[in-house]
């Protein structure tokens, strides 16, 4: 098959795999596909987590350049950049990575603003990142710290991996519930969360992602993530 007949075929087989499963009666979901990919949109993550409770940083996505002194007075004088789908930016053979950046008012006023939606942020004072896996009605925490103290903050931490060291911890349990009571509200039975958390210990919540990783997180600190996957999957956490 040449290139477009590949596309066709790979589209007519998702669409009747996936709506068989889609039409299996009774079944357990993690998660259900329609619900995972809803959870995908950032807008709809933050606006869901602030009306469960939990603390998100000012946001604001626009694609006006003209409104960019408005968004330093309104999101404070440390502003950054995040996307607003994955980080990844596939280019023929080539990826390219988008973190989390620091931007200026003149960032924000360039004329390629205009081009598509971006999403800025204030930038939180954070002391630590913590990374959230809910299984079910079960929250394994870890917090994500700079292996090297002296070496300072790491604005986004997937930006290098070798930097980093985990351990586990407890959410508060004001943030626990808030956090299930998102995930019960977004209809996941799996999910996997980040917060910063500043220096008062608030823990302000900046992504959910339905489908994340979570093996290299149980390696590194013994959280036993996936046998609450396997007990949620045979219904033995019920």
């Amino acid at each position: 098959m040449n290139d477009a007949e590949q596309r066709f075929a790979a589209r007519e087989a998702r669409r009747a795999f996936g709506g068989l499963l889609m039409s299996l009666p009774w079944c357990s979901w993690v998660n259900d596909p329609s619900k995972a990919a809803d959870a995908e949109y950032k807008p709809l993550q933050l606006a869901t987590a602030a009306a469960c409770g939990l603390r998100v940083p000012r946001t604001a996505i626009t694609n006006v350049p003209g409104d960019a002194v408005g968004l330093r007075d309104r999101l404070g004088d440390s502003v950054v950049y995040k996307t607003l789908s994955g980080a990844s930016v596939p280019d023929g053979q080539r990826v390219s990575l988008v973190y989390t950046t620091p931007v200026t008012v003149a960032d924000m006023a360039d004329d390629r603003i205009a081009l598509t939606a971006h999403q800025f942020q204030e930038r939180m004072p954070k002391i630590r990142d913590v990374r959230a896996t809910v299984v079910g009605r079960r929250v394994f925490a870890a917090n994500i710290l700079v292996a090297d103290e002296d070496a300072g903050e790491l604005l986004d931490w997937r930006a290098d991996y070798t930097a980093l060291r985990y351990e586990p911890v407890s959410l508060p349990e004001s943030v626990e519930s808030a956090l299930l009571k998102m995930t019960d509200h977004l209809g996941l039975a799996f999910a996997a969360a980040d917060f910063v958390v500043t220096a008062d210990d608030t823990h302000y919540f900046v992504d959910l992602n339905p489908s994340g990783q979570w093996g290299w997180i149980e390696d590194a600190t013994a959280l036993p993530i996936a046998d609450a996957i396997a007990a949620l999957l045979t219904g033995e956490d019920q």
